[in-house]
């Protein structure tokens, strides 16, 4: 699965839900500040990642979605659990 496709996607789905008006997406558009996200489009957001790609970063406690500023830190934080998660995955099979 295509990460940074994913984020997009979920991204455009919440604006769309919030009635948020977009600008070009680039890796670097900050979520709240460019993108007019609040707190709570965040959290719809990251839930709707979760149920797509089927893990929760934010499960470990060093992670935290404060942080979470552009595009990219996503991509970059789900790709990390993905990653992670893929050898627990694959030994349970």
């Amino acid at each position: 699965m295509d990460i940074q496709h994913a984020v997009e996607k979920a991204i455009r789905d919440v604006a769309d839900e919030w009635d948020l008006a977009l600008p070009p997406l680039r890796p670097d558009s900050e979520l709240v500040d460019e993108l007019g996200f609040s707190s709570m489009t965040v959290v719809s957001l990251t839930m709707n990642l979760e149920e797509e790609l089927g893990v929760d970063p934010f499960a470990d406690r060093s992670v935290m979605l404060t942080a979470m500023r552009t595009i990219q830190d996503l991509c970059d934080v789900y790709g990390r659990a993905l990653a992670a998660a893929a050898p627990a995955s694959a030994a349970s099979i």
